[in-house]
């Protein structure tokens, strides 16, 4: 077969030689018969191999069927000779079977000399054997009750003696054996074709189909040159022109859609549905300015990509995330937006690794939902703006939900914020005193300084309707010298009077603390009034000494301690410190918030002020609790240690005028002496 197959392929190699393209029918005609023919020898052996192990099959189970039918007899027996009801019929149901059995044997088409002599031997054929096996069960289902015991002996004698089960076993084993060999020998000539065939192949590869393409190449080589340069400049052209479209409709850091791109997109969406159901998120990351500064603009770079990870991953198929600024994102969902806020918000909850350094990032979402076909994609998208910019000014890391109202509010937040320049200049900002009660023995501790705005048309601001407007504008820093200055001067006129007020506290702002002109300007101030560092205790909120966003916090944190003035950490317990800052922070005390205050005297806000001071004793930390309104709260917490309590209980905040003359009705000349005076706060 080889010697013809090489004859018709060094005829063919002949032929191809020729270059005669009108003759290449020829040579695939023939390299087609040469592959049918393959085929077909291959089909013929899978055929016998599928038939042999379809074969062997059968053949294994008549082998088991037998070992069953044997054990089947054998306990129909036993149940016979027993006299258990209806053991006869299912006697002669297994001999039945077993003889069934026995006659299939010869036609199972799995032979080989071993299984020949071992079914059919003179002395020890096993279907001999069978024969009288079955022949002496046979017997025993026809006896007497009485002789069916002999019966069963002689039945089990003949088993033991022929050796039944284990030849049975043998059976099995042998033709398990003769199932392999067979096997082997189909898949050796299968393994022989697929080698002829895979020579074949590649024969005709080399001396039919290369030839071939080799002669057609050639004819159209010259074809080829000519338009290969026209080809290249049309896909250098459509290639540019795809980058060109995606640089228009996406961003080119984190790939995203842009702001045209989701306009677009929203417009196609609103005009697709007549009451569409359509949901829009404007996300804000916060301090994102901050983080890009103290990490580094790539790694600020790298956040936003992540981010726009993260982003892509909240969202449905159907659903678009659009970058539409530097740290601003837009996300049009089908789905209710409120519920895809809290994903997005969860998404963010896990710090982003950066260049070794895990950076966190919080955000500010104004959503809305829309039912309005009429509405289009820049006033849907301004009106979740607006929710954002309203969330972001109440303090950041919230969700908001757009209304008509928040227009109102912004409005008024964007003219204060215009104001606020001149109000600092012209003083309409002023400092407002709320007393600090030394809760032992009722006597002055001191007084807290609060800035409110004395504004021409809106009357008196307080602090939540004018310091978001500040922090927009980044005017904080000049808000609180501002507070400070105007309080020192408050307290140096009062001093001059008599009137010696242990210290004021005053808050600084986190951009305050981080000021790098910050110990100058503080140092100038007390210089100006006549003051000492020891009259001062400034404010820090948790926020600023756990952000940590950059070193000149700490530096300043520091610098204001070794001057002698006393910082208190601000608002405790509202769930940002750590107790690791307590003893890492230069502080003199801590102020309980409010919101620990408020449920006492219950058990369970008890023993959480219980703890708080516990802690504060050991780390030799002084106590402020902020918000007491009650008596009952005053004395719970000076039964448990607290030194010093504030809040409307004992007076509100006032001006300077009116907190003077709060001073010389209930306060001594000399405050904060043993002078004799009845204390402000008496336990009734």
């Amino acid at each position: 077969m080889m010697a013809v197959i090489g004859a018709c392929f060094d005829w063919i190699r002949r032929q191809v030689n020729r270059n005669n393209p009108e003759r290449l029918w020829i040579h695939y005609t023939c390299a087609l018969f040469l592959i049918m023919g393959l085929l077909v020898a291959t089909h013929e052996v899978n055929k016998r191999i599928i038939e042999h192990g379809s074969i062997a099959a059968n053949a294994l189970r008549a082998a088991n069927a037998t070992i069953i039918a044997d054990n089947a007899i054998l306990v129909a027996a036993d149940q016979y000779a027993l006299g258990v009801a209806d053991a006869q019929a299912a006697l002669e149901t297994a001999i039945a079977g077993l003889a069934q059995i026995q006659k299939t044997l010869p036609d199972i088409g799995l032979w080989s000399p071993e299984l020949q002599a071992h079914f059919f031997s003179d002395s020890t054929g096993l279907v001999g054997d069978a024969e009288r096996y079955l022949a002496l069960a046979t017997e025993l289902a026809t006896r007497p009750a009485h002789s069916r015991k002999a019966a069963l002996n002689t039945l089990r004698g003949f088993h033991t003696d022929a050796d039944m089960t284990a030849r049975q076993q043998e059976t099995l084993h042998l033709l398990e054996l003769t199932a392999v060999d067979q096997g082997q020998r189909l898949e050796d000539i299968q393994q022989a074709i697929l080698t002829v065939s895979a020579l074949v192949l590649l024969a005709e590869a080399i001396f039919i189909f290369a030839p071939a393409q080799m002669t057609v190449r050639a004819s159209i080589a010259e074809l080829r040159q000519k338009t290969e340069v026209m080809r290249k400049s049309r896909s250098q052209l459509v290639e540019m022109n795809k980058k060109l479209e995606y640089l228009v409709n996406h961003d080119a850091l984190t790939g995203l859609p842009n702001r045209g791109s989701v306009v677009r997109h929203l417009n196609q969406v609103v005009h697709a549905h007549p009451a569409p159901d359509i949901g829009v998120l404007f996300v804000g990351l916060d301090d994102f300015k901050a983080l890009n500064d103290a990490a580094g603009h790539d790694s600020g770079d790298q956040v936003l990509k992540s981010v726009a990870t993260r982003f892509q991953s909240c969202i449905d198929t159907e659903d678009m995330v659009a970058r539409v600024a530097g740290d601003e994102f837009v996300l049009v969902t089908f789905e209710a937006p409120s519920t895809l806020a809290k994903r997005v918000t969860s998404a963010l909850t896990e710090p982003f690794n950066v260049g070794g350094r895990k950076l966190h990032v919080n955000a500010s979402i104004g959503y809305l939902q829309s039912s309005d076909g009429s509405a289009d994609a820049l006033s849907l998208i301004a009106d979740a703006g607006v929710a954002l910019q309203i969330a972001k000014v109440a303090g950041g890391n919230r969700t908001l939900e757009f209304r008509p109202s928040l227009r109102v509010d912004m409005e008024t937040l964007q003219k204060l914020q215009l104001e606020l320049p001149d109000a600092i200049a012209t003083g309409q900002i002023e400092p407002w005193f709320q007393p600090q009660i030394r809760l032992s023995d009722g006597m002055m501790h001191g007084a807290e300084v609060l800035a409110r705005w004395r504004h021409p048309s809106h009357g008196l601001l307080s602090p939540d309707k004018f310091l978001p407007a500040a922090v927009r504008a980044g005017l904080m820093i000049d808000l609180d010298f501002a507070i400070w200055q105007a309080a020192m001067k408050n307290l140096q006129n009062w001093q001059s009077e008599g009137i010696n007020i242990p210290h004021i506290s005053l808050n600084a702002a986190p951009e305050t603390i981080s000021d790098p002109h910050l110990m100058e300007r503080f140092l100038l101030l007390l210089h100006l009034n006549g003051l000492c560092p020891e009259q001062i205790i400034i404010e820090v909120l948790e926020t600023t000494v756990i952000d940590g966003k950059d070193d000149m916090a700490s530096i300043n944190i520091d610098s204001l301690a070794e001057c002698g003035v006393a910082l208190e950490l601000d608002d405790f317990g509202t769930g940002y410190a750590s107790l690791s800052k307590l003893t890492q922070l230069p502080l003199a005390g801590i102020k309980l918030d409010r919101s620990l205050i408020s449920p006492l005297p219950e058990a369970a806000a008890d023993s959480v002020i219980r703890a708080i001071l516990a802690l504060a004793v050991e780390l030799d930390l002084q106590v402020v609790a902020e918000g007491i309104e009650q008596q009952d709260q005053a004395r719970s917490l000076n039964a448990h240690g607290c030194a010093v309590g504030q809040g409307f209980g004992f007076a509100r905040p006032m001006s300077a005028k009116d907190f003077r003359v709060w001073l010389r009705e209930y306060a001594a000349p000399t405050i904060g002496k043993d002078a004799g005076h009845p204390p402000i706060f008496t336990w009734a």
